[in-house]
């Protein structure tokens, strides 16, 4: 069993907008990861720094926006940065029935996913029908309130949207 040593561990990748605005510590260990990225699939790009864990410094721009908007998630619920509550799937790509993360919650796993836009209708629809099948519910983040509405209007009654900027 691997030993988590911070929130970074679970998390698996911040920006340094999230460790400013949250108060976040970056472990020595961390690496830097910087580029030019947007705040979503189709936005334009602009500089961002990333604080990565080790094993996910190989990862493209596009996934460690992604696990940061997922962070930004956990943050936002308030769950513990520990993986008995919180577990991320550290992928570049899931099946469209594995989320991005799950959070253990005392009446069940909840699936965790994040869409900075890129997610086409169908998409949202098969993710979000395959995690009801699976999970006692779902929460799903954009950083933009417009797709918000977006997804709300395509998830089923009950599910959670937050606009989780990663930025």
């Amino acid at each position: 069993m691997t030993l988590v040593r911070s929130a970074l561990d679970v998390d698996g990748v911040w920006t340094s907008g999230q460790v400013e605005r949250w108060g976040l510590e970056v472990p020595p260990s961390a690496l830097v990861v910087e580029g030019y990225l947007g705040l979503t699939h189709y936005r334009k790009s602009r500089p961002v720094r990333f604080f990565v864990s080790e094993s996910l410094a190989h990862l493209p721009l596009t996934t460690l926006r992604h696990l940061a908007g997922v962070a930004e998630m956990r943050i936002l619920l308030g769950v513990e940065a520990d993986p008995a509550h919180w577990r991320v799937f550290h992928r570049q790509i899931h099946p469209v029935e594995e989320p991005d993360a799950v959070w253990f919650t005392p009446s069940g796993p909840v699936a965790v996913e994040y869409d900075v836009g890129s997610y086409s209708r169908e998409r949202v629809r098969a993710k979000a029908a395959a995690f009801a099948l699976r999970y006692v519910g779902q929460v799903w983040g954009t950083p933009i309130p417009e797709r918000l509405r977006t997804l709300a209007s395509l998830l089923p009654p009950g599910t959670r949207v937050l606009v989780a900027s990663w930025a």
